[in-house]
């Protein structure tokens, strides 16, 4: 039997070239997968140290002319091992998902531009 799905958002996969950095003391780089109005998930290459469940993030999309939507706050649901890796290497990818938190007027508004403008198709 699956798990209920629980979001309440709908999810967008984003174009490629779209980045998310976890904030703290140590920074993170991650491919964003798929995003919505409450929050995102993302691949990242896993070195063996996890970013905090509470964090941070700010989001950079490489795209046309580009955009950046910075100190988002972000709280992990889950961080898994990835099953698509790369063949013949030690190389190990995670991914992570989450929910944004307490967001300002400003950081709502630019997750609705990022959505209109930066993703493909709903996931």
């Amino acid at each position: 039997m699956e798990p209920a799905e629980q979001r309440i958002h709908k999810r967008f996969r984003v174009r490629e070239n779209s980045y998310v950095t976890l904030g703290g003391r140590v920074s993170k780089l991650g491919q964003i997968v798929d995003i919505s109005q409450g929050g995102l998930s993302f691949r990242y290459i896993d070195i063996g140290e996890r970013p905090n469940s509470s964090l941070k993030v700010k989001l950079s999309i490489k795209h046309n002319n580009g955009f950046k939507l910075e100190d988002i706050p972000f709280k992990t649901i889950y961080d898994l091992r990835a099953t698509k890796e790369f063949p013949f290497s030690s190389t190990r990818i995670r991914r992570r998902g989450g929910r944004f938190v307490a967001l300002s007027q400003e950081q709502i508004s630019g997750l609705e531009y990022v959505i209109q403008n930066y993703t493909t198709s709903e996931a």
